[in-house]
């Protein structure tokens, strides 16, 4: 099996696996906007300990701001912007600011993507869906 091949399956399961979560929630907009709103409630209720440490520990690890907003590709190829933990220095390289110690464990364990759950909240964003998947560095493997 060639290459290409290898994509074109993999795209049609993953189109495939989003159709199928799609249908046991529901089609309609209202049903998966009702979805979102308990699910991230939930989330946000049962996470608030681990978001107030997560806060207070970049706040001592190096100052503020705490949070910040992330661009991503979203449905339709439509840019969007995500709030995250931040997790690099502030600092005026953008391209490649260094992570800070609490950044680090914070983006290894997937904590500074909670903050998403606000987005979610605001209809900005959906829990079910597709995400950018998001690769480690190279120095982290």
């Amino acid at each position: 099996m060639s290459l290409e091949s290898n994509k074109s399956v993999a795209r049609v399961a993953q189109t495939t696996i989003q159709e199928e979560v799609v249908a046991v929630i529901g089609t309609d907009g209202w049903t998966k906007r009702i979805v979102d709103i308990i699910l991230a409630t939930m989330g946000l209720i049962l996470f608030a300990p681990i978001l107030l440490l997560a806060s207070l520990a970049i706040r001592l690890d190096s100052g503020s701001p705490i949070f910040i907003r992330e661009p991503l590709t979203g449905r339709n190829n439509k840019a969007t912007r995500v709030l995250r933990f931040r997790v690099a220095f502030a600092t005026g390289n953008r391209i490649n600011p260094p992570m800070t110690r609490i950044g680090q464990i914070l983006s290894l364990t997937g904590i500074d993507e909670l903050p998403q759950l606000i987005d979610v909240l605001r209809g900005e964003m959906s829990i079910v869906g597709r995400r950018t998947v998001r690769r480690l560095p190279t120095s982290l493997c």
